[in-house]
């Protein structure tokens, strides 16, 4: 499980900023919506972040897709921050080569308490990079609340060689994968995939908990679902139930096909009253709503975080979806969810209505005077209301609204038949 995360010089965050998933010690916030690691750590099921069109809120989904992708590129892509961190430093910086910082302390391991053989495990995983090269890259553990070193890289100013340090509890290869690393991959990716200990668990956070939810509802969505479908096949009556409780009633199957070339398609059976008689038709996962296709991916993301610990990423959530399903969800997940965390990023308030989400679980973003993204809780507001946190949010209690103003269009006088014309030469050129 994830606890906290902090980027600097990433994409719209120039100072360092941290978003905690650690539950705040408050007998007044609602006990259900946590997981309990022990008695000094208690996670959030459900946390958002919320705030205006263009502040920046996707900046930590994005880091945390960024730093999976760089830490599981497999070693015949010579440089996966090329394509990983190009465009992704301080969008408005002046020096692009200035390195991205991402840190993220996860859950590795639940021990039992007061027991010392059986410790609870944190990891604290730091990368420093541009799109050339890793300037520097840690491994700690936190064990029992003592922090201990597992490895750490760091760039020697002016020469093409790293400084290596390791810790006692370090388990792996250490001289023969540090030898030959190119200065454009990881530590932890080499030595997890030569078999380290130590490094291959925290590689299988990644691999294996981490789950970000494809943004479209194209072909890729088409093939997460069909995936998991195929794997489960009873997700298929599942999912029906699931559209039911959202008030989508009229789809009696789920069920997946398999292509000519291999691949699989989704394949809806809807059922409807026709003069008093029952009739129905197939639909392909294509033809669909936007909206539904949203909706199923969404759902079998649920399902793989119900069965297995995972770490549930999803960017614009109330994408395409009414507000009252919006909340819905997040009510579906906190009621048959027992050891997951979701991170949900949006524009809509409707995550603010009372009782849906703990204060400690909503962040805010928005801008500052340089134009760079500042992270807040809605937990730092104290003192009490009659007014919802909803209608304060609205009324401006908490920032984070958009800024609008008036806009007037003035035609530039081009006849527009002209403008047609010349847009359709340009197609056929």
């Amino acid at each position: 499980m994830l606890l906290s995360m902090t980027i600097e010089n990433f994409k719209s965050v120039k100072s360092s900023q941290t978003i905690s998933f650690e539950a705040v010690k408050d007998n007044r916030l609602d006990p259900s919506k946590i997981i309990e690691v022990n008695d000094k750590i208690n996670l959030i099921k459900t946390s958002a972040v919320i705030g205006p069109n263009g502040a920046g809120k996707s900046s930590f989904v994005r880091a945390l897709e960024v730093l999976r992708r760089i830490v599981l590129s497999p070693r015949e892509i010579e440089n996966p921050l090329a394509s990983s961190l190009s465009g992704t430093v301080f969008a408005y910086g002046i020096d692009k080569l200035t390195p991205a910082n991402i840190s993220i302390d996860v859950l590795l391991k639940k021990g039992t308490e007061g027991n010392e053989e059986d410790p609870t495990i944190i990891g604290r995983y730091l990368l420093s990079a541009n799109r050339e090269m890793v300037y520097e890259e840690s491994l700690y553990y936190i064990v029992n609340g003592s922090k201990k070193l597992m490895f750490e890289r760091k760039k020697i100013e002016g020469e093409d060689g790293y400084a290596y340090r390791f810790g006692k509890l370090y388990r792996g290869d250490k001289k023969r994968a540090a030898k030959h690393l190119p200065q454009s991959r990881t530590f932890l990716s080499e030595s997890a995939l030569a078999g380290g200990q130590t490094s291959s668990e925290m590689y299988s956070w990644f691999k294996n908990t981490l789950n970000i939810l494809p943004m479209g509802v194209g072909t890729q969505a088409e093939q997460f679902v069909a995936d998991a479908l195929k794997k489960h096949p009873g997700w298929g009556d599942m999912l029906v139930n699931y559209l039911w409780a959202l008030d989508i009633t009229d789809i009696r199957r789920v069920g997946v096909r398999e292509k000519e070339d291999g691949t699989r398609s989704v394949v809806f059976t809807h059922v409807y009253v026709n003069d008093k008689k029952v009739d129905g038709y197939s639909n392909s996962f294509l033809m669909e709503s936007l909206s539904l296709r949203r909706l199923v991916a969404i759902g079998i993301a649920f399902f793989t975080s119900f069965v297995s610990e995972k770490v549930l990423l999803i960017d614009d959530f109330g994408q395409l979806l009414h507000p009252d399903v919006l909340c819905h969800l997040v009510e579906i997940f906190e009621s048959c969810n027992k050891h997951s965390q979701m991170l949900v990023v949006d524009c809509n308030p409707s995550l603010l209505k009372d009782g849906l989400l703990r204060k400690d679980a909503i962040w805010f973003a928005q801008k500052d005077n340089e134009s760079s993204t500042v992270f807040y809780s809605l937990s730092d507001f104290k003192g009490r209301s009659r007014t919802s946190n909803y209608n304060r949010y609205l009324q401006g209690a908490f920032g984070a609204l958009p800024v609008t103003s008036d806009f007037y269009f003035v035609h530039d006088g081009t006849p527009v038949d002209d403008v047609e014309e010349e847009n359709e030469q340009k197609e056929e050129n």
